[in-house]
């Protein structure tokens, strides 16, 4: 059994999501700097976030991943959704996954495991009926954050979608974990949420600048024989 420990929901450091700024030096676009920064932060699995729009997909996994050149890292294995690197110098290696945060006309859901670009803009339960259909693994990102940036679905429609069978987990998030945590307890109505439907409750970061990468995080547990398969094809 493997353990991995990351976050699936980062925006940064290669870009500034929250002003739209691209800063080389400060968010580097570089995959073995997002690497080496990973490492350094004690993760060895990041989701590399894009982001869906009504109109758009802002891309981030793809552009970092299909320019990776190899000068201190190597490439381990690679599908259409995440690369596993290892650095040369010491052996570490990091695993990067491609997630996309897809933008409903007034809620936020988190999809992995999926190379497939569904847009926003549209009725949530259409978004979780598309991400089903393509076999995402759907994640309820922030959900009883509800005020007007947080975009939470809010307690209610969980329970309702995981009758459903759309949802596979919550998200407990650090960008409300400090004093808007303390206000609305808005990460532990996430935790009694989980365990009332009878669903994981993973920690993520949702960080959009270097310092906020990792600051929450969660260690997945993975059967290494299903892994070598995995990789393998």
């Amino acid at each position: 059994m493997k353990q991995l420990t990351g976050s699936l929901h980062c925006h940064g450091p290669w870009t500034d999501m929250a002003t739209g700024k691209y800063d080389l030096e400060r968010f580097p676009r570089d995959i073995e700097r997002v690497a080496d920064l990973a490492i350094y932060k004690g993760l060895n699995l990041l989701g590399l976030t894009d982001i869906s729009g009504r109109d758009y997909v802002c891309e981030i996994y793809r552009p970092l991943v299909n320019g990776f050149k190899g000068n201190r890292y190597e490439k381990v294995f690679q599908t259409d959704t995440s690369v596993s690197l290892k650095r040369k110098e010491d052996g570490e290696i990091i695993d990067f996954t491609r997630t996309l945060e897809v933008l409903s006309e007034d809620a936020h859901v988190l999809l992995a495991a999926t190379s497939a670009n569904i847009l926003g803009g549209r009725p949530l339960e259409q978004v979780l009926g598309e991400a089903k259909e393509r076999g995402a693994v759907t994640i309820a990102d922030h959900p009883c954050y509800t005020i007007k940036l947080g975009k939470g679905m809010g307690a209610e429609r969980v329970r309702r979608f995981t009758e459903q069978g759309y949802i596979d987990a919550l998200e407990e998030n650090a960008n409300i974990a400090r004093l808007l945590e303390l206000i609305g307890h808005y990460n532990q109505k996430v935790i009694d949420l989980g365990k009332e439907v009878d669903l994981p409750v993973i920690a993520d970061c949702d960080g959009n600048t270097a310092r906020d990468m990792g600051i929450m995080n969660t260690t997945y547990s993975i059967d290494g024989e299903k892994e070598d398969k995995v990789g393998g094809s």
